[in-house]
């Protein structure tokens, strides 16, 4: 009995040794574990790092051309359909052209009863023309017969004078002299019965040519201008009914086509798209809608790649051929076009389909490269003027960095010089504190140079920041929490020597 009793209590004890050692483990790796889970920490690589900007597009064609109708009607036939390829002044579709038909019939009519006014008035103006030519025969042989009897006047009144002074002398008899004057008369009289007439031929030819003559010439000219008028509405009706037969304006694939057979097309304000037809499928452009915040990166060096949903495991490449200063507005958001060439030789992109991106603006192989959130992370204790203090001292280059950096092009400057606070924009040229864990466990401040970020981590192009050192990414205690007992404050001065 006394035996079993000591056996007992060696078990008891023995049980509550395990059951106290056990809650001292526990309690030690709890402990052990709480302080070293108070920062989150990730080792420094190398790397590759690009610095990229995102943005969506839209396929199409390089040239695309609606193809419509400048006249009214009826389709008729249609001789091309969807992805129909067709050549330049191949005939697509036609239209009913018997109204049309019936216009120029019409025209070509008014066109010929002109020409049948234009050859009477022609035929009046000529017999004018022979009237005036009849009435100046006229004159002229009356001017000749008044030059002839005026030569006999004058002749007459000579002897006259004469048969006076003889008469005078009692040379001649009084009937002699008589005979003269009565001769003399008759020749005056004659003369002036000529000019009358010359006057009268004269008043003629002056009326025929200022009346029939003129009315004539008149006429003409009112008739060529009619013939003129009717001959260019006959060329309009058949221009307008030649564009009832519709061609192909360029060689292509018919991407769309907007009629049917029987549908009526009307021409009025605007020209009704039958069909759209692209002119090489084998090279296109993407229309893509750059961010105003990213204009400033991109330039036609930049290398383009892309993906579309429909072959996600497919990358194209393009090359910038235009950046449009067209700015696009939508809900206040400012974007600015960027036309992409790409080949497409194997005709697996289609127009209309949507880019997915990437312009490649800078790349580095090699480099070593730290999170951005170590960028971020400030121990507590530390304040700004110590980080600013930190941040004047020029840092060395990378140990083992031996990637060569591009020079940074001209005006390329962080904003307020080349410090900048934790938690401004990752720019390339700033100063930044990171922060790593040292032996004791203790945050120790590294001072870095950035390059080139790709979003998640940022290139260090100098500083004393080795590859492999545990830089801290945040800190698991919650706000307002006190550090375990023991832990010492953040070393602000530099690594630990």
């Amino acid at each position: 009995m006394k035996l079993k009793i000591t056996r007992a209590r060696k078990m008891i004890l023995l049980i509550v040794v395990l059951v106290v050692g056990s809650l001292l483990t526990v309690e030690i790796v709890r402990g052990l574990r709480a302080h070293a889970a108070d920062y989150l920490t990730t080792k420094i690589e190398r790397g590759n790092i690009r610095h990229t900007v995102s943005a969506t597009g839209t396929l199409q064609a390089v040239t695309t051309v609606q193809v419509g109708s400048q006249v009214s009607g009826t389709i008729q036939s249609l001789f091309a359909d969807f992805n129909s390829v067709v050549k330049k002044d191949q005939i697509i579709a036609q239209l009913d052209p018997a109204v049309l038909q019936a216009q120029v019939e019409q025209n070509r009519a008014d066109l010929e009863q002109a020409r049948a006014t234009l050859a009477d008035a022609q035929a009046k103006l000529l017999a004018a023309q022979s009237e005036v030519e009849n009435q100046h025969a006229g004159v002229s042989s009356a001017d000749a017969n008044l030059a002839a009897l005026m030569a006999q006047r004058d002749d007459t009144k000579s002897f006259y004078d004469r048969q006076q002074m003889l008469a005078k002398d009692g040379v001649i008899a009084q009937s002699d002299l008589e005979t003269a004057r009565s001769n003399y008369e008759a020749a005056a009289a004659r003369y002036d019965q000529a000019a009358a007439q010359l006057n009268q031929a004269q008043t003629g030819e002056k009326s025929a040519a200022g009346a029939g003559l003129d009315v004539a010439q008149a006429q003409v000219k009112e008739a060529q201008a009619q013939v003129q008028l009717n001959a260019a509405a006959l060329q309009l009706a058949e221009v307008n009914l030649s564009h009832t037969t519709i061609r192909s304006p360029i060689d292509g694939v018919v991407i769309s086509r907007n009629v049917d057979v029987g549908q009526t097309v009307a021409a009025s304000l605007q020209a009704p798209t039958i069909f759209v037809i692209a002119n090489d499928l084998t090279r296109m452009q993407v229309i893509a809608s750059i961010d105003q915040a990213d204009v400033g990166a991109i330039n036609p060096s930049n290398r383009i790649s892309f993906t579309v949903d429909a072959y996600p495991g497919d990358v194209f490449n393009g090359q910038i051929s235009q950046m449009r200063l067209d700015a696009q507005n939508v809900q206040n958001v400012v974007t600015y076009n960027a036309v992409i060439e790409v080949d497409n030789s194997a005709l697996k992109l289609k127009p209309g389909m949507t880019a997915n991106l990437t312009f490649i603006i800078a790349a580095h192989e090699g480099v070593l490269k730290v999170p951005n959130a170590a960028l971020r992370f400030i121990p507590p204790g530390v304040t700004s003027d110590q980080i600013r203090a930190m941040q004047t001292s020029k840092p060395g280059p990378t140990p083992g960095s031996g990637a060569a950096q591009p020079a940074k092009p001209a005006g390329e400057r962080a904003p307020g010089g080349s410090l900048a606070p934790s938690t401004s924009a990752v720019l390339p040229g700033q100063s930044r504190i990171v922060w790593v864990l040292g032996p004791d466990r203790q945050p120790q401040a590294r001072k870095i140079t950035l390059g080139i970020t790709d979003g998640a981590n940022t290139e260090v192009t100098e500083g004393n920041l080795k590859e492999g050192e545990p830089v801290i990414l945040g800190q698991t205690l919650t706000a307002g929490s006190k550090p375990p007992t023991g832990q010492r404050t953040p070393n602000v001065g530099g690594p630990a020597r």
